[in-house]
């Protein structure tokens, strides 16, 4: 059953963290709220997983350790095997170092997900990202298995947004995201794959409506006794203090960016865009550049 969440005692220990300042000031980072863990993203790549059970355990994949400086290092071979004359600390980083794990994991992000953190910061409604879908969906894999772009190794819904709506209460809606080159936009003949993936994604949120306005009434109060006020967006806090007026939105929006004018008004894509919007309505969101993505997710 899809569930979310962290306890009183894990949320006191990361704000003992001498750390956990510096993580939630950074507003290239997003806090990641998973069922009893937390994901640390940034440009789609997990920096940490933490757990808590008597102390935070933190954990990171080896290859964001790799020092930024040591990337354009060559190495001799002697014979057939490697000359390695570093000390592991030469190469690994070894002590808490935010910049240098940004610096590292940037090689490993892909541009869908660039373009995506550039609409979380735009957005402070946004409670969760890389929502996977799965009979044990509370708890993702650790965001290491970076497919190339428009690949996925697991079905997961880019982000969830909580939004005010004018003829009714807040509500939780979900989103799929894509740059203009993503091939699972077009198709010349039939439909283009993101259909099957969005019909997928709201089967999902049909069968699983309840545990999903539960989790996030339960993610907005540990968001808003985890980060600064200034993080997110009033709503969430109006959720965490009253999560039973939460809903959820059944129909998910398909988030197209990163094309300019010509590509636009371009004859090739008004095909495949008026196959997008015929079968979406208004649930098709276009910008051009991601950082300016608020039309829909948080207006």
């Amino acid at each position: 059953m899809f569930d979310r969440g962290i306890g009183d005692g894990f949320v006191e220990a990361l704000k003992r963290w001498d750390h956990w300042g510096e993580i939630t000031s950074d507003r290239d980072l997003f806090v990641g709220i998973r069922k009893d863990s937390i994901n640390i993203y940034y440009l789609g790549c997990s920096l940490f997983k933490i757990t808590h059970k008597k102390e935070l355990t933190f954990e990171t994949h080896y290859k964001y350790l790799i020092r930024p400086t040591v990337n354009n290092t060559y190495v001799l071979w002697q014979g057939d095997r490697p000359d390695v004359q570093y000390p592991w600390n030469d190469i690994l980083i070894d002590k808490f170092d935010l910049d240098s794990l940004k610096k590292s994991s940037r090689w490993y992000a892909e541009l869908e997900k660039a373009g995506l953190q550039r609409i979380l910061k735009s957005n402070k409604n946004v409670v969760d990202v890389e929502i996977a879908l799965s009979p044990n969906s509370g708890a993702e894999p650790d965001g290491e298995d970076q497919p190339s772009e428009g690949r996925r190794v697991a079905d997961r819904i880019d982000f969830a947004a909580i939004q005010r709506r004018k003829d009714g209460p807040p509500c939780i809606v979900f989103f799929e995201a894509k740059r203009f080159e993503n091939g699972e936009l077009k198709a010349r003949k039939g439909e283009p794959r993101v259909f099957g993936q969005i019909r997928k994604y709201e089967k999902f949120i049909g069968d699983n409506g309840a545990a999903l306005k539960t989790s996030y009434g339960k993610v907005c109060k540990d968001l808003v006794k985890l980060i600064p006020p200034d993080r997110y967006d009033p709503v969430v806090k109006e959720i965490a203090d009253n999560p039973e007026q939460l809903t959820v939105d059944p129909y998910v929006r398909l988030v197209v960016f990163d094309f300019d004018e010509d590509q636009r008004v371009g004859k090739i894509w008004g095909k495949h865009r008026k196959k997008l919007s015929d079968h979406l309505g208004n649930r098709l969101l276009l910008k051009g550049s991601p950082s300016e993505f608020k039309s829909g997710i948080s207006k």
